[in-house]
């Protein structure tokens, strides 16, 4: 039941009011450092690119390895590293608004093999606005270091993420440079890149490991630097390369790899990451800007509400931003579709709160949040998704998330509707209380608006 109201009028929600299935209270959201970060997030944007998640974290398990075989200073292995692990944060951002007018898949534009030339694609793609596709490719590049730099990461990070298409013959982009005038960090990614999705492309290790390097060969002195071709065939006549590349510990080794002057671990880096990637996510849902940061001071505010702690209620923040983005693993055609999804689709769909939390439970002392994000599509009668789990087994958090999810995007211009007015938003959540919305919650929740 809902307590006696506060001294401002608004009734306040107990713990014992609003049973939840976990059996601690969470504690304060955990400190991490970029690496612990950059490693989780990158398997979002593999799956933004149509790619098995795990392809960015390999490929800066052969770029790490490449620039420790070229010597290379501390800035500039910095770059490498977080560049591997980054290097496509910009095909969101890019492609989603073509991938939904045109009614095609991300994969379809980012899936094939990398550093193919404009004329290139031209060749491989047949859609009507062939020219805005290949746009977004080329912007890709700028926009994902654009996009790093949001991160607070060094800038020789954004500058290898920025010419990591450039090819060695001269014929990729943003600047068509060639040779050694590109960038060494922007080489070494080309190489790890292409030599990542040659292997993968493989049925299994030992294919791989026999075709590697003819098949990469091929590219050397037309769009790979033939040097670090070189490097790379040398690294991969060994035994520990390829027992690493094919770990299953594949963050444990990344985290070993890492630099050892990396800034110390901090709470106020994991909040900048939530933003840029629930930033990201919304791009990718064809959002309103901003749908994850309101969501977050929804959640917030309800959460407040509720008598919980800063700590409980600091995570539960950082949850609601993180709330959608394993939407990164659904196609924007699939998310624009003006009728009726199909079964296929819909199953797609449904997927996402499932992604975010392989994505997200990785991460040190993030267990918790990513069981939360999991259920935030679940419903009190039980016609939620994934699970259709009802009542007492839906996490107090998830039911807070959930509500302040509604009234986010209820209050949000769409491309279909305009928005909906706060009194208007206010009776649609009390009419979904119960059903699709916690009715406690959904009740304090409109008493606060």
């Amino acid at each position: 039941m809902v307590s006696d109201s506060n001294p401002s009028g608004r009734p306040i929600l107990t713990l014992d009011d609003l049973a939840r299935p976990l059996t601690h209270r969470p504690e304060r959201l955990h400190a991490l450092t970029a690496s612990e970060l950059a490693i989780a997030f990158s398997q979002g944007l593999d799956l933004a690119e149509g790619k098995v998640m795990g392809h960015a974290q390999r490929v800066c398990y052969i770029a790490t390895l490449l620039a420790d075989a070229l010597g290379l200073e501390p800035p500039a292995r910095t770059a490498v590293y977080f560049g591997a692990l980054l290097h496509d944060i910009g095909v969101t951002l890019a492609a989603s608004d073509i991938c939904r007018v045109a009614g095609i898949d991300e994969d379809a534009i980012f899936g094939p093999a990398p550093l193919k030339s404009v004329e290139e694609l031209r060749g491989d793609l047949s859609f009507a606005d062939l020219s805005a596709v290949v746009d977004a490719v080329e912007q890709h590049a700028a926009l994902g270091a654009e996009a790093v730099r949001s991160l607070d990461l060094p800038d020789e990070v954004s500058a290898a993420i920025a010419a990591h298409h450039e090819r060695w013959d001269g014929f990729g982009f943003p600047e068509g440079v060639a040779g050694k005038a590109i960038a060494l960090e922007a080489r070494i990614l080309a190489v790890a890149d292409l030599a990542e999705s040659l292997i993968a492309a493989e049925a299994s290790s030992l294919a791989a490991r026999r075709r590697l390097a003819p098949a990469i060969g091929r590219y050397a002195g037309i769009s790979l630097d033939p040097s670090i071709v070189g490097r790379l065939l040398e690294l991969g006549r060994s035994d520990e390369f390829w027992l690493g590349l094919y770990a299953e510990d594949m963050p444990e080794t990344l985290q070993a790899l890492r630099a050892s002057t990396e800034p110390r671990k901090s709470r106020k880096r994991v909040v900048r990451f939530a933003e840029v990637f629930a930033d990201i996510a919304d791009a990718k849902g064809g959002r309103t800007a901003g749908h994850s940061r309101r969501t977050a001071e929804a959640a917030e505010k309800l959460a407040l509400a509720c008598s919980l702690d800063e700590g409980h209620v600091e995570m539960i923040r950082i949850a609601a931003l993180l709330h959608n983005v394993g939407l990164l693993g659904v196609p924007a055609r699939i998310m624009s579709k003006p009728d009726i999804l199909s079964v296929t689709e819909m199953q797609v769909m449904r997927q996402h709160p499932s992604n975010s939390e392989r994505i997200l439970q990785g991460l040190n002392g993030f267990e918790e949040i990513a069981f939360w994000v999991a259920r935030h599509h679940e419903r009190p009668d039980g016609k939620g998704y994934p699970d259709m789990l009802s009542g007492d087994e839906l996490p107090l958090e998830a039911r807070i998330i959930a509500v302040a999810d509604v009234y986010s995007a209820l209050t949000a211009e769409r491309a279909h509707r305009r928005a909906v007015s706060p009194a208007d938003a206010k009776q649609i959540l009390l009419g979904a209380a119960g059903t699709q919305l916690d009715a406690e919650l959904a009740r304090l929740f409109c008493s606060l608006i």
